[in-house]
């Protein structure tokens, strides 16, 4: 009896950069002796730092290995109600980031679409129906950490301006009261 060895996460997508000729058979021979037993997000790195492939390459290649359409997060602006969501801890853990509600259809960008647990963490948020689109790990952290390092800015900048007003308010006071005991 033949036993079938699944393939690994290196080994798919060193198949799938072969099939888009991203990469040449010696380099993705290299990648899966190197990379055979770390995890995803560093080979998905490594390939980028060092100028291996693309972005847009790594993106269609992971496209590939998931069987689901690929989204650049890079220079998208996220629904600030939508991102609230879901706790900023999750989305960095699990890898995620809500795109767009279609209809009933919540559109998530994972790093990972394959693992077992988005659905429930998922729904554990929202009710939708869910459909997957794959992005390159840390591009999506990077993502959610700038989204909610504007939103700190944006909250004080709030506050600021509220403490701002409430002053120009006390200014006013002061002056028409002045104005008044001259008067």
């Amino acid at each position: 009896m033949i036993v079938k060895k699944e393939m690994t996460f290196v080994q798919r997508l060193t198949t799938s950069l072969l099939a888009n000729q991203a990469i040449t058979q010696k380099e993705a021979d290299s990648l899966v002796t190197m990379f055979h037993d770390r995890a995803k997000g560093r080979v998905d790195n490594f390939l980028l730092d060092e100028g291996m492939v693309e972005r847009e390459e790594l993106l269609k290649a992971l496209s590939g290995v998931y069987q689901v359409p690929f989204f650049d997060v890079n220079g998208y602006f996220f629904e600030h109600e939508l991102l609230h969501t879901f706790p900023k801890d999750v989305l960095i853990a699990k890898g995620i980031i809500p795109l767009q509600v279609d209809e009933d259809v919540l559109i998530v960008v994972a790093s990972n679409p394959e693992d077992p647990e988005l659905l429930d963490v998922i729904g554990h948020s929202v009710s939708y129906d869910i459909q997957f689109n794959v992005g390159v790990h840390r591009d999506i952290i990077d993502s959610i950490e700038e989204y909610y390092d504007q939103s700190i800015i944006l909250d004080d900048e709030d506050d600021y301006e509220d403490d701002e007003s409430f002053e120009d308010d006390e200014d006013d006071d002061m002056a028409e009261d002045i104005f008044d005991d001259e008067y």
